[in-house]
C-alpha cells in the first residue's frame, strides 16, 4: 500500500504574501512609463473600438448602399488599425484593453457617442438611422483629430508608427467632408462640437 504523504498546510499569512507580491509586481509594470506610440495606442483603441460598433450597427441599417459600404469600410479600416496599435503595447498592458475605457466626461470631450446615442441608433431603421449615425461619426471623427495632431506632436521618429497616424488624421479629415455632404442632402444638421475641450491623454 502506497504511504500517504503528508504536507504541511501553509498558513494564511504566507498565502496572502504571495498574492501581494504578484498584485505588486503586476502594479510595476503598469506603473512604467510608456512610449508616444502606446499613449497614443490607449487613448485612440477605444475611440476606434466606438467608430466600429457605429459602423456595425448601420450597416443593415442603412437604405443607400453607398453609405452601407461606407460603413463596413470605416469597420473593416479601424479593427485593422486597431490590431496595428495594439502591437506599440507592452503585453501587460494589451491584457488591459476593453477595460480602460474613457470617463463618460473624457468621451464626450473625444467626440464619443453616449450609451444613450448608441440606444437611439439601435432603434433607427433607414433614412433616419443615416442621419442618425453621420451625426454621430461625424462628431466621432471631429474628436479624433486633435488627438491625432497631439500623437503626431509626440511620435517624432518616422517609421509605422507615425506613417499610420498620418494616414488617420488624412483620411478621417477626407470623410468629415463626405459625411457632411451626405447629412446635408438628407436634411440633417451637424451636431455641436468643440473639439479645444478635448483634455491631453495622460497614461
Amino acid at each position: 500500500m502506497q504511504a500517504h504523504r503528508y504536507t504541511l498546510p501553509q498558513p494564511r499569512w504566507f498565502r496572502w504574501g504571495l498574492v501581494g507580491l504578484v498584485l505588486g509586481g503586476l502594479g510595476l509594470l503598469l506603473a512604467q512609463p510608456l512610449t508616444p506610440e502606446g499613449r497614443f495606442a490607449l487613448s485612440m483603441i477605444p475611440h476606434h473600438a466606438q467608430a466600429v460598433e457605429l459602423a456595425r450597427i448601420l450597416a443593415p441599417r442603412a437604405a443607400d448602399q453607398n453609405l452601407r459600404y461606407f460603413a463596413q469600410d470605416v469597420a473593416r479600416t479601424q479593427a485593422a488599425q486597431i490590431a496595428q496599435m495594439r502591437r506599440w503595447l507592452p503585453w501587460w498592458r494589451q491584457l488591459t484593453i476593453g477595460f480602460e475605457r474613457p470617463s463618460p466626461q473624457a468621451a464626450a470631450a473625444m467626440g464619443m457617442a453616449s450609451e444613450q446615442e448608441i440606444a437611439e441608433l439601435l432603434a433607427l431603421q433607414g433614412r433616419e438611422a443615416e442621419i442618425r449615425f453621420l451625426q454621430l461619426m461625424i462628431r466621432h471623427h471631429q474628436g479624433a483629430l486633435p488627438m491625432i495632431e497631439q500623437g503626431l506632436a509626440e511620435v517624432q521618429s518616422p517609421g509605422l508608427p507615425r506613417r499610420l497616424i498620418e494616414a488617420m488624421g488624412r483620411s478621417q479629415a477626407g470623410e468629415i467632408q463626405t459625411m457632411k455632404r451626405w447629412l446635408l442632402e438628407r436634411g440633417g444638421a451637424v451636431l455641436p462640437f468643440d473639439p479645444t475641450a478635448m483634455p491631453t491623454h495622460n497614461h
